[in-house]
């Protein structure tokens, strides 16, 4: 190849070259010299919904408020444009679920509504308690559910010395009232809270409810001391196929068929009586029960199980609920502030609440009338209760399976500390 070729060729490398440097853009020192970088793009992330009772409230607006003393379903859905009609449908339907009527002031609503061109409800729910709520279902066709939130259930230990009262040693170790009436009821026919004397003591584990870390009350009594006058008694929760009773460390049933008081009282205002005579009346006029005093709304539980046979209301008696038990025993339950949530012709167990305290019918003060009847006779309920009949002991054939479980009841038992007690020996040996 001549000279002159080569020179032309070189200038046009040069040439190229210098076309290209300029024409691409330019690269950082250092980075890569890459013509077509791959473009990365960052996935969108969507958010969350929402969701309250369920119910997905990402595109709608909530309001949470508290009842009003005398406000109404209406009175609260009325600017949120439910028509009357809508109301009258919910009012009607609720009834077999939730009425409406029975709002309480105080508790908790959540309204749940759209908010475009106009404000217009969706749902609203209402909490009658920590653990249920209800949902009306406003939007497109009307429907309404009885809910229940997720319990939890831990098992918690307490112990702790009498120096005051069973409520005041419990409640000073963070225990609540349902804790205190369970150990009463526990112990009720062994142990007269009443006659608890100082040093006495307790132990006991048992269930304690949550909701989204609250607690809402407690469950079953798992076992239990109990140190009075010196004399230990003990109880161990069993269930022997016919539900949780409670027995001593021989398999005896701790409890008879009947509570010792169907109600928490501060004190019997009125013995049963057959020859009452009242001033006002100027004549004898029978008084067939025993009244136990009691502030309003204090829980009135069935004293044995049984299956209620009558709720009502009449004149006399204010709100009432009657159960038979047996073919024997019979009781009434009179003045009422409301009833619980069980129903006519249906079946509870000793300990249901079945209504509240209160001064309905002929009544002069809050308390419960408490009615007794044996072979269709009323009779006196506190003269009775030394011939009531006892829980059933063990059979043989749980003795293998409920030793087991009393020796594991032990061990925890133990395992719980008592304070007082390594004061007092503490107490002992600094002396001289």
């Amino acid at each position: 190849m001549n000279k002159r070729l080569i020179g032309v060729a070189g200038g046009l490398i040069v040439a190229i070259g210098a076309i290209l440097y300029f024409a691409l853009p330019s690269t950082p020192e250092g980075a890569p010299s890459e013509i077509n970088p791959e473009v990365v793009v960052e996935p969108v992330v969507e958010a969350a919904p929402e969701i309250r009772f369920g119910i997905d409230v990402t595109d709608f607006e909530v309001k949470e408020g508290k009842i009003k003393r005398n406000q109404t379903f209406a009175d609260i859905l009325s600017p949120y444009n439910v028509s009357r009609q809508d109301i009258f449908a919910v009012d009607r339907q609720s009834k077999s679920v939730f009425s409406v009527r029975n709002f309480v002031p105080g508790k908790k609503y959540t309204l749940i509504y759209e908010n475009d061109s106009i404000q217009k409800a969706a749902y609203f729910v209402y909490e009658p308690n920590a653990l249920e709520y209800v949902i009306y279902q406003l939007k497109g066709e009307i429907d309404i559910r009885l809910e229940e939130r997720e319990v939890e259930i831990r098992e918690l230990t307490m112990a702790d010395v009498i120096d005051v009262s069973l409520d005041h040693s419990i409640r000073r170790e963070g225990g609540s009232a349902a804790l205190v009436n369970a150990m009463a009821d526990l112990y009720g026919w062994q142990i007269d809270p009443r006659s608890l004397q100082k040093g006495d003591w307790f132990k006991v584990v048992y269930e304690q409810k949550f909701v989204d870390g609250e607690p809402i009350g407690i469950g079953d009594i798992i076992t239990a001391e109990f140190s009075h006058l010196k004399n230990s008694y003990m109880a161990y929760a069993y269930d022997d196929g016919n539900g949780l009773n409670y027995y001593d460390e021989n398999g005896k049933g701790l409890q008879k068929a009947f509570l010792r008081y169907p109600v928490e009282f501060s004190r019997i205002s009125s013995r049963y009586n057959p020859k009452r005579y009242l001033k006002m009346y100027g004549k004898v006029k029978p008084h067939l029960g025993t009244d136990f005093a009691a502030p309003r709304g204090t829980p009135i539980k069935a004293a044995g199980d049984g299956v209620i046979v009558a709720r009502a209301f009449t004149k006399p008696n204010g709100n009432y609920v009657k159960i038979k038990h047996n073919s024997t025993y019979t009781t009434g339950y009179l003045h009422m502030s409301k009833f619980g949530k069980f129903r006519n012709g249906q079946r509870v167990r000793k300990g249901d609440i079945i209504g509240y305290v209160g001064n309905t019918g002929y009544s002069t003060g809050n308390h419960l009338c408490f009615r007794f009847w044996k072979r269709g006779k009323q009779v006196d309920f506190l003269k009775e209760r030394k011939n009531l009949p006892s829980q059933k002991p063990l059979g043989e054939e749980h003795h293998v399976k409920f030793d087991a479980l009393m020796s594991l009841s032990n061990k925890v038992l133990d395992d719980v500390p008592m304070p007082w007690a390594e004061q007092t020996v503490s107490a002992s040996a600094d002396k001289p």
